[in-house]
């Protein structure tokens, strides 16, 4: 069964794995490492954007299909 899941999912659910690990840690990183305790702004937006990313793997195979 999730053998046959596309590799859009497997990049999503890696990239949600680590957000969860980001939201525990307290630190992202995009150019470089924001920490929530000295650049919360930065931090949460950086969080936004692989959210997004996240989410977009989950939606192209049904962009695809259609």
């Amino acid at each position: 069964m999730f053998a046959s899941l596309p590799w859009s999912y497997w990049l999503g659910i890696a990239l949600v794995v680590w957000l969860i690990y980001d939201l525990i840690s307290g630190s992202s990183y995009l150019w470089r490492a924001y920490r929530r305790s000295e650049e919360p702004t930065k931090y949460w937006l950086t969080l936004l954007l692989w959210s997004l990313v996240a989410v977009s793997c989950f939606v192209f195979p049904y962009w695809t299909i259609t």
